[in-house]
């Protein structure tokens, strides 16, 4: 086993890269675990609680536009957050240890994205050796961009996490020579289950047919005379097929097939449109490719997003792979990225969660950039007669493309996702509102509501779950939810007391009519603000 990890191999340098990545893993857990209850749930988050309420009884099919490991997850998280609460009556324990449901929730997520920094590493290293994957993996640990969508209950953290495995292994078992059957073949095995729990954690297989396809185009490894071609043997196929059943069980019932087919045709669709800067956009696929949100919403995104020393290392990064397109790592590396900003950013549907799969290959690349930008300034410090030029440039290197990044992530805690860089012509939450609250700030909008509102109040809205969760918490299971978006429902004629939440992240094409009614006829009560930008605002009629 010992030549399947770049960890445990080569002596004390082995060691020191596990310290290393220990340490930023620790690192990274606490970036992502602070502050984990200050945002109250998104509406997608309460649906995942109740998938797991469903799996208390016995129910495995809820929430099936998902595959199941990330609600069996939650699912040991909660129910172990549950046991941990109750370990005492309420007057003899300290309540402030009680871990809350957004935490709990989240939780499983922020533990796998603090521990992808192994994956990250891996990979790197096996194109470009340790100490590039070093600097990959910190990039990881602290970059905003993976803090932020590490923090939520969505699936798009395992998917990360496993298909980096999946990756690095089919690479490994590419890179053993014929004369290591025995590597090749765990090699083989570890890819297949990790690309299973992939397809477990998230339905995107296009991940694999990369993979496959890279492989095909490029060879990680010079086959020597007389060997064998390295075909991939069927065994890989059967553990990737097995894993993915074991893992994902609901897949075999025919109401999850039902219901996947009800959503890939949107069926299951009751509003329509993601609002960016001031123009409210489609974001269906069947509107892709230029009749729906912007081509360039991901470069947008990573343009105002990443920090400075980030893309300044993403550029000198990519300069450096495309003069050494021809090399494996080079080539590994500007294929996944083309293919996944390309593709996406053609694609109709877009969200911002989904970039954490595009991550870690920008933050490999910026990981090149640093360790080429080290390399040429060790140079001229070493002309310049500085004795230990090369350790002098890594520091310096480190500290301005690695260390003022993960500052500005620290600074932002803990609403990473409103981190705005200073090359946004735009202050945060102006052009991805949805995203980028992914609505925080609700909560205390309908607390206040439960305070305020007199019994039998309608209280309107655009999130059912949310809301129901939240009424529920504070006792108001007398108040009368509606949606706005709803066209049997018009908030400016429904008889007082009225109470509308609004956020500017949740405008549709459904309701921004009533919303414009509701600013215009009601009074503003309360606005919820959050590092400075107005999340979710209170309107009353009474």
């Amino acid at each position: 086993m010992s030549r399947l990890f770049e960890l445990d191999s080569g002596g004390a340098a082995g060691r020191h890269a596990l310290a290393a990545l220990l340490a930023l893993a620790a690192v990274g857990f606490g970036l992502r675990v602070w502050g984990l209850s200050r945002a109250g749930l998104a509406e997608d988050e309460v649906n995942k609680l109740e998938a797991v309420r469903a799996y208390e009884r016995g129910r495995i099919t809820e929430n099936a536009e998902h595959p199941m490991v990330m609600k069996a997850l939650i699912f040991v998280s909660v129910s172990a957050a549950r046991a941990w609460n109750s370990r005492a009556p309420q007057g003899d324990r300290l309540t402030f240890l009680d871990v809350s449901d957004e935490a709990a929730i989240r939780f499983p997520n922020v533990l796998f994205g603090s521990l992808t920094v192994f994956p990250v590493f891996l990979l790197t290293a096996a194109f470009f050796g340790r100490r590039v994957g070093l600097v990959a993996a910190a990039l990881w640990a602290t970059g905003v961009g993976a803090v932020t969508f590490n923090r939520v209950a969505k699936e798009d953290t395992l998917l990360v996490f496993f298909m980096l495995f999946a990756l690095y292994f089919y690479v490994r078992a590419k890179q053993a020579g014929g004369g290591e059957p025995g590597l090749k073949k765990r090699s083989y095995v570890l890819s297949g289950a990790s690309w299973g729990l992939m397809f477990a954690s998230k339905y995107f297989p296009h991940y694999f047919g990369l993979n496959m396809l890279y492989h095909y185009l490029f060879h990680v490894r010079e086959r020597q005379p007389g060997e064998p071609r390295g075909s991939t043997p069927a065994l890989f196929y059967v553990v990737v097929f097995a894993t993915f059943l074991v893992a994902n069980p609901a897949v075999l019932l025919p109401r999850t097939w039902g219901y996947l087919a009800a959503y890939s045709s949107e069926q299951l669709l009751t509003h329509h449109g993601y609002l960016m800067g001031e123009t409210l956009y489609h974001n269906v696929v069947s509107k892709g490719p230029f009749g729906a949100t912007p081509v360039y919403f991901y470069l947008l995104y990573l343009w105002t997003k990443t920090p400075p020393a980030v893309l300044a290392a993403l550029a000198a990064g990519l300069w450096a792979l495309w003069r050494r397109r021809r090399e494996p790592g080079a080539a590994f590396l500007l294929f996944m990225l083309f293919f996944w900003v390309v593709p996406y950013s053609l694609m109709g549907a877009k969200w911002l969660r989904y970039t954490l799969s595009l991550m870690p290959f920008v933050y490999m690349t910026a990981a090149v950039g640093v360790a080429e930008m080290a390399r040429r300034l060790g140079g001229l410090l070493g002309a310049g007669g500085l004795r230990r030029a090369g350790v002098a440039a890594w520091a310096c290197a480190l500290a301005l493309f690695v260390g003022a990044p993960a500052y500005a992530a620290l600074a932002s805690a803990p609403h990473y996702s409103l981190y705005t860089n200073a090359l946004s012509p735009r202050r945060a939450g102006y052009y991805f509102p949805h995203d980028e609250f992914y609505d925080a700030g609700l909560r205390e909008a309908v607390e206040y509501v439960a305070a305020k509102a007199p019994p039998g109040a309608v209280i309107a809205h655009e999130t059912p779950g949310v809301v129901r969760h939240y009424l529920a918490r504070y006792g108001r299971g007398d108040l009368r939810p509606r949606v706005i978006s709803d066209p049997s429902f018009d908030p400016a004629a429904e008889a007082p007391p009225v109470y509308a939440v609004l956020q500017r992240g949740r405008t549709y094409f459904e309701n921004r009519e009533e919303v414009g009614r509701v600013r215009a006829d009601f009074r503003r009560e309360h606005q919820v603000v959050v590092d400075g930008v107005v999340a979710a605002e209170v309107y009353s009629k009474k």
